[in-house]
């Protein structure tokens, strides 16, 4: 199982290609590629990481042009590609390469993206709740002051084999693969279980992921937990809505009311603190239209296609907070449903201790527990509410 959980336990040491980031020497280097600097702003970031670490080996000099060729070009063909869903041959026109130089340069960035993805999507451990940031909302802090993010699924294209489409088929009737990420609450994704077919239910790929250890669920530090939708089970890690009870945000704003019950009004602030897994799926899906239409690639390379995207989501978030795509979706209400398109940095469990902490925390007297939590929370903005309004 790799670190960002795929489903059927893919091992990258078994794809097509070296693992390091390599530099032909029949490249013909093209000035038009500076253009590409503007869409992809920190793409001078990310050469230099994987200068440093990935590609040691002596810049390459043409004997025939005498000019240098760099990591800078393999990078180039990979953002050109997921940035741009862009087919092999017209990426092979645009860089001036053959179609076998391309894919071979736009496999080694992945994989290399992908392992270098085990820095980037991870929970921080030292993060128990809230950023410090959103402490003075007094929508969320104190009530929700032990959230360290939101799960949900989202739907990806893909390109499964002709014998397993029908189990690819949502319920929009598209194929698409089922992907379960977790996120922070400043948009940064920590844990990505991919690999599910389309027409899996978000319950079961969330069973799944927390109850075999192979999956790599980071499971927050104790006392704390992540928000889930109506479709999780309610644990001691997981705190969902009121079921039976007008629920996301857009629902209120539509129907032009406040909510006229503690339990709408604990759902209401649920909801917006929970929809900044949205806003990620949002941004990773508008940056990246590759995952909106996934190319003919075989299951594990469309795998790593989601996982490496994840993975730039992050670097993005990380190096470039001020990047334009974050600013427009971090102020923008989005419903899930409008943006369908090993090691997780958890300190190490062995799997017998993993196995515990499941039974643990979805026993019958975690749920209570939480149960108990949600409640008192829900009396406590109600309240607070009524006295603000009198």
């Amino acid at each position: 199982m790799d670190i960002f959980g795929c489903g059927d336990g893919m091992d990258v040491s078994n794809c097509d290609d070296d693992m390091d980031i390599g530099v032909d020497t029949d490249s013909n280097y093209d000035s038009k590629e500076e253009e590409f600097w503007f869409v992809f702003p920190f793409v001078g970031e990310m050469v230099a990481y994987f200068q440093r670490h990935y590609d040691k080996r002596p810049m390459h000099t043409s004997i025939l042009s005498g000019k240098d060729y760099m990591a800078e070009e393999s990078v180039a063909i990979f953002l050109y590609t997921v940035g741009h869903n862009t087919r092999m041959q017209h990426v092979a026109n645009r860089f001036q390469h053959s179609g076998e130089t391309v894919d071979r340069k736009f496999h080694r960035v992945l994989r290399a993206v992908h392992t270098y993805g085990q820095h980037l999507i991870r929970p921080d451990l030292n993060v128990v709740g809230l950023p410090e940031h959103m402490q003075s909302n007094n929508k969320y802090y104190p009530w929700f002051e032990r959230s360290i993010g939101a799960i949900d699924g989202t739907h990806i294209s893909a390109w499964p084999p002709t014998e397993k489409t029908q189990p690819h088929r949502s319920c929009k009737s598209t194929i698409t693969t089922k992907v379960m990420c977790a996120c922070d609450h400043d948009m940064k994704f920590t844990y990505v279980h991919s690999g599910w077919e389309g027409s899996a239910h978000n319950s079961k790929v969330f069973e799944e992921a927390i109850k075999d250890p192979k999956h790599g669920f980071p499971w927050p530090p104790e006392g704390s937990y992540y928000l889930v939708d109506s479709e999780y089970p309610i644990g001691a890690s997981f705190l969902p809505p009121h079921k039976t009870t007008q629920y996301h945000a857009q629902e209120f704003r539509r129907s032009n009311r406040q909510p006229a019950l503690g339990k709408e009004l604990f759902n209401y602030r649920h909801s917006s603190l929970r929809m900044v897994i949205g806003r990620c799926f949002g941004v990773l899906k508008a940056r990246f239209p590759i995952l909106s239409c996934m190319a003919n690639y075989k299951q594990s390379r469309q795998r790593l296609v989601v996982s490496t995207c994840c993975a730039l989501h992050n670097f993005i978030c990380i190096n470039n907070r001020r990047d334009e795509m974050f600013n427009t979706w971090e102020n923008l209400g989005v419903n899930r449903d409008d943006v369908q398109a090993g090691n997780n940095g958890n300190s190490p469990e062995s799997c017998a201790s993993a196995e515990r902490r499941h039974v643990r925390e979805m026993s019958d007297a975690a749920k209570r527990a939480m149960g108990e939590f949600r409640d008192d929370v829900t009396t406590g903005v109600w309240e607070e509410y009524m006295r603000c309004r009198g």
